[in-house]
């Protein structure tokens, strides 16, 4: 993903995901509830339920969490294709 020049950091979802994903990693049993999450996104970073939801999606679509039920979890069985 190419972020450009001048953009508001805190609506991107490289941004967002990264917060995502710290706050799965430091909770209890690396998941944590979708309502939560989007609490937390409110509080901390002061944005909308769309642009959360828009993270998530790009988090899942690209293997790095997985969603069951009203939980997300971090994907710890994501294969990592490292051929550098």
């Amino acid at each position: 993903m190419i972020l450009t020049k001048g953009a508001n950091p805190e609506i991107n979802v490289v941004y967002i995901g990264a917060f995502v994903i710290k706050r799965l990693q430091e909770s209890r049993g690396r998941k944590m509830k979708i309502t939560r999450l989007m609490k937390l996104g409110e509080s901390e970073l002061s944005i909308s339920i769309d642009h959360m939801i828009l993270t998530l999606d790009w988090l899942y679509t690209i293997s790095a969490i997985k969603q069951n039920n009203n939980e997300v979890s971090i994907n710890e069985t994501a294969q990592i294709n490292d051929k550098g």
